[in-house]
């Protein structure tokens, strides 16, 4: 499944990234984590979840560090 198939066209996108135990929760541009995503196929260390749980209020959520290093090509 590619990341166009699940993640919305656009706005943000309640993003999980889990590093051995642990996870931290971020927001981020669908665009960003579409890239991120593509990124990460490459060389796949952590794993990432994408929280479809719309009571989530992600505007609390810290946003991506390097997000915008992500909304490039």
């Amino acid at each position: 499944m590619t990341a166009e198939q699940w993640c919305p066209a656009e706005g943000d996108v309640h993003l999980r990234i889990w590093l051995s135990d642990g996870f931290f929760d971020y927001v981020a541009s669908a665009r960003a984590v579409r890239n991120l995503i593509h990124d990460w196929n490459r060389r796949n260390w952590y794993t990432i979840e994408l929280v479809r749980d719309i009571t989530d209020d992600v505007r609390q959520l810290p946003r991506l560090p390097g997000e915008r290093l992500f909304l490039g090509p």
